[in-house]
């Protein structure tokens, strides 16, 4: 039979997809055709061209209500002269072909719905099409690879929908980079905009409500109140995320909320004098940052993040060259491993002395000011800071530091004791150039 598919907008690509495609996310904000036109591309795909489909959830037994139930109502428009009728069965669940009694659409879960009990991800090995309906809230990597895995069929088309997740969601690490959005004043608004990666066989589809002409004017009027200060209904976090579809860090409390980004090589350019705050850990990061001061801006980039012995972070030292005019302000809590930085060491070999030459001589290693962690964050805030965009440890402690929690979850002024070791590098340096800067000592 002709089949004519009618205005499909953004997601006419469907339907003349790249060759090597194995991997479609449609993703974006509400009113954007997700999922009305995924519904009319698995009814198509299925009762059309008999290829064979799984939908997935986080839970198998919600799914009927939601993208199911769409696309039962496409099927049903489709059938409206009964043509279907010879060829199909369907119940709530599954599409039948009723010749062969081949199962061309049925659903699974990631989870079953008591949640003691995992779900089978197997037996999804010779299917046509995975469609993965609300994935923002699969957080579990490991079980999505599993499921991954099991489709063995060539040509397979993965098709992820999702409503835009925060930006620590696993999939929004491994096939995106993000953008700040910014403000009115071109300062960053605490949102970003997400940037499909250059993967093979990866497509993405990213819509609104502003890419679709067809939604009513008193919902387009409603979308647009959640964003207007002048609103009844004004919840900016909601519009930026749920009905413009960018990205947050989805952390309330967070601690630093307007770093800019700067690429690696700008950074580089920028003739400044670099400073280096040094955290130590042997466990945890020895994190190591170099700041670049401006007035009032301060540029950062991560130069470690390994946990590091003192001696090896002195061996580190010398690789970069460090001369004796390069000033390394560090926990002043570690003496004794400043005093090492400081003095040199001795005891060590004729070839380490050979190789690194600065470990007998020394570092111009210091101890920070006194620890005072608001005041330090009081100073940190009240400056404009970029980070280098492409350390992405950086971004994803400054994304995690927040504000700790009383009993009754009130945040305090305290921030929590994690996420923190390129943010102390950072405070360190900041706070030790402000004294430095503002003290007639130095």
């Amino acid at each position: 039979m002709p089949v004519i598919i009618k205005d499909a907008g953004p997601f006419k690509k469907l339907y003349d997809l790249p060759e090597d495609t194995n991997l479609v996310i449609c993703i974006g904000g509400r009113g954007g055709r997700k999922t009305y036109e995924l519904s009319k591309f698995i009814v198509y795909k299925t009762a059309i061209k008999r290829k064979r489909a799984v939908l997935l959830r986080d839970e198998k037994a919600l799914i009927k209500e939601t993208i199911l139930n769409d696309i039962w109502k496409c099927y049903d428009r489709a059938n409206s002269n009964g043509a279907f009728e010879a060829i199909y069965s369907k119940n709530e669940s599954e599409l039948k072909e009723k010749a062969t009694g081949n199962v061309l659409l049925y659903t699974k879960g990631f989870r079953a719905s008591n949640n003691t009990k995992g779900a089978n991800l197997k037996g999804a090995s010779d299917i046509d099409i995975a469609l993965i309906e609300e994935a923002e809230d699969i957080r579990d990597p490991e079980k999505y690879n599993t499921f991954v895995d099991s489709l063995r069929k060539q040509g397979c088309l993965i098709i992820i929908l999702m409503n835009t997740p925060d930006i620590g969601h696993f999939l929004i690490r491994r096939y995106f980079t993000t953008e700040h959005v910014l403000d009115e004043n071109k300062e960053p608004t605490g949102y970003f905009n997400l940037i499909p990666k250059d993967h093979p066989g990866f497509v993405c589809i990213k819509t609104s409500f502003e890419d679709n002409p067809h939604l009513p004017e008193h919902v387009v009027y409603n979308y647009k109140a959640y964003g207007d200060k002048n609103s009844i209904t004004y919840d900016y976090h909601y519009y930026m995320t749920a009905i413009k579809g960018y990205a947050s860090t989805g952390r309330k409390g967070q601690v630093f909320t307007k770093v800019k980004p700067i690429k690696l090589a700008d950074y580089m350019k920028l003739k400044l004098v670099e400073y280096y705050g040094q955290d130590f850990g042997t466990a945890s990061p020895a994190a190591m940052v170099g700041v670049k001061f401006d007035g009032n801006t301060a540029y950062v980039r991560l130069i470690n993040y390994k946990p590091m012995p003192v001696l090896e972070l002195a061996k580190l030292y010398c690789r970069l060259k460090f001369t004796p005019q390069d000033r390394i302000v560090c926990d002043y809590a570690d003496s004794s491993s400043i005093g090492k930085l400081a003095n040199g060491f001795d005891q060590l070999s004729a070839q380490e002395y050979m190789d690194y030459p600065g470990l007998g001589r020394g570092f111009y290693a210091v101890p920070c000011p006194a620890k005072d962690i608001s005041a330090d964050i009081s100073l940190v805030s009240g400056m404009n800071v970029y980070f280098v965009e492409e350390h992405q440890e950086l971004w994803e402690e400054v994304n995690n530091y927040v504000y700790a929690q009383d009993k009754n979850g009130n945040y305090t002024d305290e921030p929590i004791d994690a996420f923190n070791h390129a943010m102390d590098a950072m405070r360190y340096i900041i706070a030790d150039q402000r004294r430095y800067s503002n003290s007639s000592a130095y």
